[in-house]
């Protein structure tokens, strides 16, 4: 089972990139509207999936660290912690390889993230280009770059999958620094 970020956060967050898709789908066939509409529902998607990544980490650092929660003695000590990681989360704004490893280092102690980041088909490197295409592809679409940046349905459809899959090795970095580091049972099983 994965982390509540996983499920509650990401999962539900990319079905909008997917619901984009195939809406692209069903356009496709419109010729009037093939062009235009379906060239913004690919665009779109790239930003949906990056948001949805972004907001996943955020969520995995604050689930990860309430359960690395033990009783502070003064009220005032729980506020400024909670107030320096607020900090950290609200200067979290583009969530590439180095800035995700970064900030769970920072906060939770994994020393590279990154390095679980593989699976068949998928190198640490190829997860790291690809992350990363997809940022300088959103980063376009966002600050309105001209000419737009094309962004072909077959990629659109394969992010979100992408990003379901980082997840799950985000997860699994996350966990076993929690639970073989920390000391804390289980937060979620593999």
């Amino acid at each position: 089972m994965p982390s509540n970020a996983y499920a509650g956060r990401l999962v539900p967050l990319l079905r909008d990139a997917e619901e984009l898709n195939d809406a692209y789908t069903q356009l496709h066939g419109v010729a009037a509207l093939q062009h235009f509409a379906t060239a913004a529902l690919n665009r779109a998607a790239v930003v949906l999936c990056i948001s949805a990544w972004e907001a996943y980490v955020e969520e995995l650092v604050r689930e990860s660290l309430q359960a690395l929660h033990t009783p502070i003695p003064h009220a005032g000590l729980t506020h400024a912690l909670n107030q320096l990681l607020e900090d950290d989360l609200n200067r979290f704004n583009t969530p590439s390889g180095a800035n995700v490893q970064s900030l769970l280092r920072q906060t939770i102690g994994v020393p590279d993230v990154r390095r679980f980041w593989y699976w068949p088909g998928m190198t640490i490197v190829q997860a790291g280009s690809a992350l990363g295409q997809a940022l300088t592809l959103r980063h376009q679409i966002a600050h309105g770059v001209h000419p737009r940046p094309v962004v072909h349905n077959h990629y659109t459809s394969q992010l979100p999958d992408f990003f379901r899959r980082l997840g799950r090795k985000t997860d699994v970095a996350v966990r076993n620094r929690l639970v073989n580091n920390h000391g804390i049972p289980a937060p979620w099983p593999p």
